[in-house]
């Protein structure tokens, strides 16, 4: 596949964007190509991003998409392909994860662990079949041509044939819900001599796929990928649609299975929710009760508090929650009486005791002439294809371990406040990193990270679980 070509330069948002020749009505002013021997792709998206091609050290770009958009295109055939056949055109997103651990067994090593996993959280697809389109002219030409110009119908039905597409990106049928952002996580952990002992890689990635197959088998089976990105606004705001104070502070208790002379908190903020390039701030406290200065003091010398960031990944083939979104209006009549091909539509479905009482729809419209596109138009949103076994991983991807809580609360002249305070409290934080996997709540597919604390004293253990976003 050739490097991919964008016929824009900047990257502006749909708003930003004026009227692009060529497409007048369409807000998706860039345009991307990708070619292969026999097929040659173009999507119109809103924007572009440059990335760094996996493998290589070149720089290309990529088409970037935003929630609400449609990834629409166009697949163009060579005139070299056969005249018949069918075109296949999906869109895919996909979750991979591979790892590779060392096997060591009283330091003898043994083969390293491999894990590899692929979940396809998205799927649709439509099939087309094309098939030679006789031209009344040409057999007019054919009639009267002189046998010196033996070439002129092949030259007609040689015409470049296209077939333009047009994807809708799905949205969760559930309060938060939202379909996963394109990422890259690579981990590499060295052991004591200095080897690696673990690597690990997880990609949450998009594409467009045409695969072309001639009818009658004289050609082998043509396919051209497209990578996209998708990008969804990460912007925190409250479930009546205004931002959230960022300063309001959440207090969770630390439970102990049996009763105890202490209790223990963890403090954050609110909502918890953080992003990728930024750190969570945490405040670990503790109060005797009843009051007791003795035990104050042991606490806030002794006690172990322990801070960990844990993440869980899971793929789960039971119980989507993907539902078709509304169909949009079917086309009119006149439009459909020239159908002579219709396409045909693969979807990849659960098997379920009740079939929809309207199927999925795609329209297709056989070109006029060579040089119109037929389309292809998803009018529902697509039901994947869930995996047949289910995946579950979880890692703790950083620790902090403390001992006694060093800081306690300044003394207030107001007697309420003052019974409020903590005896101690320990202030730390816990950085993230812009190449970790972002939380992901998608039908099929999770990515969840909780922030483990727990707190020991003696032969009492106090600890809490918080599930947090990161995004």
């Amino acid at each position: 596949m050739l490097p991919l070509h964008d016929s824009a330069a900047s990257s502006l948002r749909p708003s930003d964007h004026t009227r692009a020749a060529g497409r007048p009505t369409s807000p998706n002013s860039h345009t991307s190509s990708f070619r292969s021997l026999f097929l040659n792709m173009q999507i119109y998206s809103p924007a572009v991003e440059m990335v760094q091609q996996p493998g290589t050290e070149y720089i290309v770009s990529r088409p970037v998409f935003w929630d609400y958009d449609r990834v629409e295109g166009k697949v163009v055939l060579d005139p070299s392909c056969s005249q018949s056949g069918r075109l296949t055109i999906s869109i895919e997103g996909a979750f991979e994860y591979s790892s590779v651990k060392d096997n060591l067994d009283d330091d003898y090593p043994h083969s390293p662990i491999v894990i590899k996993h692929r979940h396809a959280f998205l799927s649709s697809s439509t099939v087309i079949p094309i098939s030679a389109t006789a031209d009344p002219r040409s057999a007019i030409r054919e009639v009267f041509s002189v046998r010196k110009r033996p070439s002129t119908s092949n030259l007609s039905s040689r015409a470049c044939r296209s077939c333009e597409f047009s994807f809708e990106i799905p949205r969760g049928s559930r309060l938060g819900e939202d379909m996963p952002p394109t990422s890259t996580s690579t981990t590499l952990v060295e052991n004591a001599q200095g080897r690696w002992s673990y690597m690990e890689k997880a990609e949450i990635m998009y594409q467009v796929i045409a695969v072309w197959e001639a009818s009658d088998g004289s050609e082998n089976q043509t396919r051209l990928e497209a990578p996209i990105l998708f990008q969804p606004d990460t912007n925190i705001q409250a479930s009546d649609g205004s931002a959230i104070e960022p300063e309001s502070w959440l207090e969770i208790p630390l439970k102990s299975e049996r009763p105890i002379p202490f209790n223990c908190a963890v403090t954050l903020l609110r909502p918890r929710r953080f992003s990728r390039r930024s750190c969570i701030p945490y405040f670990v406290v503790f109060k005797t009760a009843p009051k007791s200065l003795c035990l104050t003091k042991e606490i806030s010398a002794d006690a172990t508090i322990a801070v960990s960031l844990i993440r869980e990944i899971t793929t789960n083939p039971q119980n989507p929650q993907l539902l078709p979104s509304p169909p949009e209006t079917p086309p009119a009549s006149d439009e459909s009486d020239g159908l002579s091909s219709p396409p045909v539509t693969r979807y990849r479905l659960l098997r379920r005791s009740a079939k929809p009482s309207t199927p999925p729809v795609f329209v297709f419209r056989t070109p006029r002439t060579p040089e119109e596109p037929c389309t292809a138009t998803e009018k529902y949103k697509p039901l994947p294809e869930l995996p047949q076994q289910s995946f579950s991983e979880t890692r703790i991807l950083q620790t902090r371990v403390f001992i006694g809580f060093p800081k306690r609360p300044m003394t207030r002249p107001d007697p309420h406040s003052q019974h409020n305070l903590p005896d101690g409290f320990y202030k730390g934080e816990l950085q993230l990193s812009k190449d970790m996997l972002p939380g992901v709540n998608w039908p099929g597919v999770s990515v969840k990270y909780y922030l483990d604390v727990s707190v020991l004293f003696g032969q009492d253990d106090v600890r809490a679980r918080v599930p947090i976003g990161v995004y």
